[in-house]
C-alpha cells in the first residue's frame, strides 16, 4: 500500500545548503507524489545485490542480512549538497540516544543511489557524520554501486524496499523520500521511520520490533505494548488500550516475583 513520507527532499532539491542561489529543476510539484515510500512490510529484500564498501571491496547484501541483529537501511547519496546530510546527521544524533549497543544490537547500512559515488566518498561520509562516536561508527556500513557502475544493483535493492528516486538532470540532484527502513534479521522489511528529525523512541521501538525478540530489555518489550506503529506517519504512538495491557503484564510480573521470593524464603520453626 502506498504511503507517503512526511518529509521528502523534493521541494528543496534546487536549494544549496548555504541558501545562496537556487538551481533550476525540471521536476514539477504534480510529480512529487511519485517520490513517497511505497511501503512493503514483510517483503524479502534481495540477498545477492552486489555493492562495494568504503575500502572498495566487493560485498553483497547477504553479508549484513545474515546477521542475528536488525538493520537500519538508509538510501542517500554521499556527495549530496541539499538535505541528505541532514538525514544522516539526524540519524546519527538519534541513534546516540537509543539505549541499544551499536554493532551488537543493530547495524546500519547506508547505500548511495548515485552511481558516481566512490568508496572514497563513502569513507568521507562515514567520517563526516559518525566518526565522532567510535562505537556507532563501527556499526555503520556505507555501500556504493558495484564495479559495473551502472546503478542497476542499487536500483534493484531500492525497488524491493519501496524507495523511489530519480535524477533531476537540470539540477544534478536526486528526488527521493526521506526516511529509513528497519530490516529484520534475514533481510525482511519490518518498519519505515519517515521524514527527518528522528525520535530516538521510534528508532528504539522499531529496532526491538524488527529484531523479532533478539534484542531489547524487558522494558523495551513492555513499551511495545504501550505503543502502536502508525505506518501512515512512520512513527510509534501511545495507545491507552495497549497501556492497559502493559499495566496488566507488569502486575503479573510483580505477582510472579512475590511468589518466587516466597518459595525461596527459608522455612521457620
Amino acid at each position: 500500500m502506498k504511503r507517503l513520507a512526511i518529509v521528502t527532499l523534493l521541494g528543496l532539491l534546487a536549494l544549496p545548503v548555504s541558501g545562496a542561489h537556487a538551481s533550476p529543476t525540471a521536476l514539477l510539484p504534480s510529480g512529487f507524489k511519485d517520490f513517497g515510500f511505497d511501503q512493503h512490510p514483510g517483503a524479502q529484500l534481495p540477498r545477492d545485490v552486489r555493492l562495494r564498501d568504503e575500502a572498495g571491496q566487493a560485498v553483497t547484501t547477504a553479508t549484513l542480512f545474515d546477521g542475528a541483529k536488525p538493520l537500519v537501511l538508509v538510501f542517500d547519496y554521499f556527495r549530496c549538497t541539499t538535505l541528505c546530510g541532514v538525514v544522516l546527521g539526524d540519524l546519527a544524533a538519534a541513534l546516540e540516544q537509543v539505549p541499544l549497543t551499536p554493532g551488537k544490537d543493530y547495524a546500519v547500512m547506508a547505500v548511495s543511489i548515485d552511481p558516481n559515488d566512490s568508496p572514497a566518498d563513502a569513507a568521507a561520509m562515514k567520517a563526516r557524520h559518525f566518526e565522532r562516536h567510535p562505537a556507532l561508527a563501527a556499526a555503520i556500513h556505507p555501500r556504493v554501486t558495484d564495479q559495473a557502475g551502472d546503478g542497476r544493483e542499487v536500483r534493484r535493492l531500492a525497488t524491493a524496499a519501496g524507495f523511489p528516486y530519480r535524477l533531476d538532470e537540470a539540477s544534478g540532484q536526486y528526488a527521493h523520500p526521506a526516511g529509513v527502513v528497519l530490516v529484520s534479521p534475514g533481510g525482511t522489511v519490518s518498519r519505515y521511520i519517515l521524514g527527518i528529525g528522528y525520535d530516538p523512541t521510534d528508532l528504539r521501538l522499531g529496532l526491538v520490533d524488527a529484531s523479532e525478540g533478539a534484542v531489547g530489555s524487558v522494558t523495551d518489550h513492555l513499551l511495545l505494548l504501550c505503543y502502536g506503529y502508525d505506518p501512515a506517519h512512520g512513527k510509534y504512538n501511545s495507545q491507552v488500550g495497549r497501556l492497559m495491557q502493559a499495566t496488566g503484564a507488569v502486575s503479573v510480573l510483580g505477582v510472579g516475583l512475590l511468589v518466587w521470593r516466597a518459595t525461596r524464603r527459608p522455612g521457620k520453626g
